[in-house]
Formats: C-alpha cells, structure tokens, sequence
C-alpha cells in the first residue's frame, strides 16, 4: 500500500467531529519507518512531507473534513520495523491563529485574511458582503500577540461567532462568522 493510501486511511479512520459538530481529522502526523528506509528518504523528507501535506488537504477537502490546526508531519524512526514497513499515526492539536488563516465562503471560496480587514457591503472594504442585513463597514478582523480577533463596528444586525453575538472575539479554528445571510468559517492555512 501507498504511502499517500496509508494517510488517507488513517484520516479516514479517525475523523470524528469538534464541539461545532464539524467533521475533523488529524492535523499531525507521525510516519515511522525502520532505520534502514529513514536512512534511504533522509535527503528526501522535505519533499515526501510537500507531498503528504498535500494529499492530506485533498482528502480533507474532497471529503469537506477541517483540521483543529495547521497541518504538521513529523518523520520517526522504530528500530522494531523491517525494511519496507512504514506507519502512519495522528495527532489533535489545537494552534492558536496567528497571520496564517483564510475565510471559507459557503460557496467553498478562499479570502486569505489580512489584518486589519474590514467586511462589510461597501467596496472600500476587504471582504464585500452583500446584502441588506450587512452594514457598510460591519466588523472587522484584526491581529495583536495573542492572534486573530473580530470586532462588531456598531453593525444594525450584528456579528455572530458559532451563533452567539459578539462585541469583541478572539477567533480559532473552525469557528463560523455570521455576518447578514454570510457564514465564513475561520480555516488556519
């Protein structure tokens, strides 16, 4: 079996789903190979980690699953294993937002966020909402040393995170921004 086949099977077996209810897999993987193999892919590991990066995100994606944090791959070595054997095991771990994260339309469209970013239905802002329950500047999304967080501008209809209206709210992975008739989920890149 593939190495992208063992990856796959393992998100497959340990989706589960987050407070939210969202589907989720593991956003950190260990492939352990014998000593042997870890020698052989040595001068290779950055490439195989693109790679398995890669195939990870297009099974998240086909499949409509999110991750609790950035997606990580380490590579081990058990000297138990024969030549040829490789495993693969994941990990939750929850990542703090930093500058590295996108806004995911309903429409499954990507807006990379830069802070300060505002959103709202005029066009001088960053993310254009239209619709009448979206005020012209209705929130905006800013950075300090703790990460990402959404401010309400005094919107008519509000700001809501996971269906709870808010003033001022730190935002994490996976969380869903209702601005009007528009959920954005909040995805760490």
């Amino acid at each position: 079996m593939t190495l992208g086949r063992k990856v796959n099977r393992l998100l497959q077996k340990e989706q589960t789903t987050d407070t939210h209810g969202h589907p989720i897999i593991p956003n950190h993987l260990i492939v352990a190979f014998s000593q042997k193999d870890r020698n052989r892919y040595g001068g290779a590991e950055e490439t195989l980690r693109r790679q398995l990066v890669e195939v990870a995100h297009n099974y998240a994606r086909s499949k409509g699953y999110g991750f609790t944090g950035p997606l990580s791959i380490d590579f081990a070595t058990n000297p138990g294993f024969r030549s040829g054997r490789c495993d693969v095991s994941g990990e939750f771990r929850d990542a703090p937002i930093g500058d590295e994260a996108v806004l995911i339309t309903s429409d499954g469209i990507r807006i990379s966020i830069t802070t300060p970013q505002l959103l709202g239905r005029n066009d001088d802002c960053g993310v254009v909402l239209a619709g009448s329950n979206v005020s012209r500047h209705h929130a905006e999304i800013r950075a300090d040393q703790h990460g990402l967080f959404i401010v309400d501008l005094g919107s008519t209809n509000g700001t809501l995170v996971n269906g709870i209206a808010v003033d001022n709210h730190r935002l994490l992975h996976a969380d869903i921004v209702t601005i009007g008739d528009h959920q954005l989920r909040v995805e760490v890149v």
